[in-house]
């Protein structure tokens, strides 16, 4: 019996697609829920799905090849007055035959068709991203099915029906744990203190979105006047789109978070010595401002930086930042399976090392 209907479960979106007919679709593989399969910048990526042809008896599909083609496209569109230097770059495309005719140029009918694909992914692509404002930029990936059938038109041997689908692409990280050596923030304002002394750390520079980090923070007042009205820490993003001739840059804080003065607990044992281990939460529950991993391409830019300005009554405000590393990190349970599969490769690599060691001893 001939399959005529699409398990939505199993497919992607309607909205998704960019070319679309309703007897050719995309499927994913059993058992996923989208295309990549992997942790890409982790592990070993690979695109996988199903193309479905079903078309009806009394009229089939004619066609002598399939290709399944992965795009990977890089876009930048500039505002009326710079429109001529908007950007569309590709910066990958990988071609796979996936269906042939057994006959060279003999045009087969297909009416009910399974045909599954696997494209491995190279390390170094960047995920998909899309930035809406101030200029609207993207980077995106395509998978399309490009079918070759015979030509309606006089003169032409051949005709070409394309089906073709967005295909998001995300990188990963494992867990990024806080380490015991602290590292210094960098000082922005150098003002004249009035006796305040200060020390400003991080305990990681490659945050995980989702996550929190410890900030610790200590502050000696040695001025019984001075004293702290709050503490100011943001998530500053920085895009920079790049053109032929100019630069555009923006930034936004993402996220926000205050400690007032009087949350602020003295050492034990001390008169003016304040200590604090601020957490920052890299959580956006705003859509509008939803954090984005740090990305460095041919034409967009993004990085991060934490921001920390401490605020005094009766002193001066100081000021400090780090840039640090934003990125999607895999949970613990998925980053201890991939380290047991990395172990048990390696042993059984040095297992066959050595196998080959000693037959080489036998041979010589």
């Amino acid at each position: 019996m001939t399959k005529d209907y699409i398990d939505l479960t199993k497919s992607p979106p309607k909205s998704q697609y960019k070319d679309s007919c309703k007897n050719i679709y995309f499927s994913y593989s059993p058992n996923n829920s989208n295309f990549q399969q992997g942790y890409l910048g982790i592990q070993q990526t690979k695109i996988t799905g199903i193309l479905n042809i079903r078309r009806p008896i009394t009229n089939p599909l004619l066609t002598d090849k399939i290709e399944i083609i992965f795009t990977g496209n890089e876009f930048v569109k500039w505002n009326e007055v710079e429109m001529g230097n908007n950007i569309n770059n590709k910066f990958i495309e990988l071609s796979y035959v996936i269906w042939e005719s057994s006959i060279k140029g003999v045009y087969q009918k297909i009416t009910e068709l399974d045909l599954p694909f696997e494209i491995p992914l190279p390390d170094y692509l960047p995920a998909s991203l899309l930035l809406k404002r101030p200029i609207a930029s993207k980077i995106y990936y395509i998978l399309k099915a490009k079918i070759s059938r015979p030509s309606k038109y006089f003169g032409l041997k051949c005709d070409v029906k394309r089906v073709s689908v967005i295909c998001p692409i995300t990188r990963w990280n494992l867990p990024m744990n806080p380490t015991s050596q602290l590292i210094p923030m960098i000082r922005t304002s150098n003002p004249t203190l009035k006796g305040v002394d200060y020390d400003v750390n991080l305990t990681q520079t490659t945050l995980g979105i989702g996550n929190s980090i410890i900030i610790p923070i200590s502050l000696t007042l040695e001025n019984m006047k001075v004293y702290v009205k709050r503490i100011k820490i943001c998530l500053k993003e920085y895009h920079q789109l790049m053109q032929k001739k100019v630069v555009h840059y923006n930034s936004e804080n993402i996220v926000k978070s205050e400690v007032f003065g009087d949350q602020l607990m003295l050492v034990s044992g001390t008169m003016n010595k304040y200590e604090i281990k601020a957490k920052f939460d890299l959580i956006t529950r705003n859509q509008e401002k939803q954090i984005l991993p740090s990305v460095h391409s041919d034409y967009i830019v993004i990085w991060h930086k934490i921001k920390v300005k401490i605020d005094f009554y009766d002193a001066p405000d100081i000021k400090f930042e780090k840039e640090v590393k934003v990125v999607n990190t895999i949970c613990e349970e998925d980053a201890s399976m991939i380290t047991e599969e990395r172990r048990r490769s390696n042993w059984s690599k040095m297992d066959k090392l050595s196998a080959r060691a000693v037959y080489n001893m036998l041979i010589n």
